[in-house]
């Protein structure tokens, strides 16, 4: 999160223009919210990731179950997982199948017998899972969203992204002077925000804990517990 709220940030972005009276609130409000827009297209930036856990319903009628409806507007989705609960031994990940594949393959789902889900499409905020849920499993959704818009009369707001500030007053006070036909100035500190951008990205590809290894062996060393129980295990450390 940031950590200027969205007071702030209009009165750093008016300061640079000298205050001048044509420049509103609602202005900055507006230049605000496309750049917010345009810089969550720019990178998959870590805090705008988001899940959600949905409950499935089961019904009498297979064609309203096969739908899952998400409260989130996903800009991408990651991950669509079924979860069936303790010691089950059910859970996985769905599939993902491009719209045009999966109205080809199953143009009516609800027509097959009930069974786990193991494919997904998706359409707006929806999910439409094949095979149809013979269960009330839970349906766990990971992604990325778009960041909150600013409106007025919401001045305690802060923006999504973390501790980048410095990015949204600068690419806004470009837009902005881009706005007033003042093209070298919008030109100047477009460059300071790209350049505060490239550094952001730089240091969230910084992985100081990672250790790269093969899936497998990941999986199979540093075994703690019943490694016994594993018929994975190879070896024990």
């Amino acid at each position: 999160m940031g950590r200027l709220n969205l007071t702030a940030l209009i009165a750093e972005v008016q300061r640079h223009h000298a205050g001048r009276s044509d420049l509103t609130d609602q202005i900055v409000i507006d230049k605000l919210n496309l750049v917010q827009e345009r810089l969550a297209r720019l990178w998959e930036w870590e805090e705008l990731d988001t899940d959600e856990e949905v409950t499935i319903t089961i019904t009498s009628v297979p064609k309203d179950d096969k739908i899952i409806t998400l409260v989130t507007d996903y800009r991408d989705i990651y991950s669509v997982r079924l979860i069936t609960g303790a010691q089950t031994g059910r859970s996985r990940k769905l599939d993902y199948i491009p719209k045009r594949t999966f109205d080809s393959m199953f143009p009516e789902p609800e027509f097959d017998a009930r069974s786990e889900p193991t494919l997904y499409t998706v359409w707006k905020k929806k999910l439409e899972l094949y095979r149809v849920p013979e269960i009330a499993d839970t349906i766990a959704v990971r992604g990325m969203k778009w960041a909150t818009d600013f409106s007025s009369g919401a001045g305690s707001a802060k923006s999504d992204f973390d501790r980048k500030d410095d990015i949204l007053i600068y690419w806004t006070v470009s837009m902005v002077w881009d706005h007033l036909g003042e093209y070298e100035r919008a030109k100047r500190f477009f460059g300071i925000a790209s350049n505060m951008v490239d550094k952001a990205m730089d240091e969230q590809e910084t992985k100081p804990d990672l250790e790269i290894k093969p899936a497998f062996e990941a999986r199979r060393s540093n075994m703690v517990g019943k490694y016994w129980a594993d018929p994975f295990v190879m070896w024990v450390r």
